[in-house]
């Protein structure tokens, strides 16, 4: 009776082993995928860069307020 509750225990153990491992490679696919339509824009030193600031991202009545100044194209000073 040991032997099978024994037997038992380490058959879902392997289980749970191999699941974790199609779970990590099925995330591994999948940021692949995600990240292909990604393009990053790398600025340097003395590039000028325009701002568009999202509604969503702001309270109320403050996202005309700012995108007055933020139609101006900005200057890099310094990478990080």
């Amino acid at each position: 009776m040991f032997y099978l509750a024994e037997y038992f225990a380490c058959r879902v153990y392997n289980l749970h082993i191999k699941i974790i491992k199609h779970i990590q490679v099925s995330n591994k696919q999948y940021k692949f995928r995600a990240n292909l339509h990604k393009y990053h824009d790398a600025f340097n030193v003395e590039d000028y860069f325009m701002i568009h600031i999202r509604l969503e991202r702001c309270p109320l009545k403050t996202k005309h307020k700012l995108q007055i100044s933020s139609a101006r194209p900005f200057k890099v000073l310094v990478m990080i």
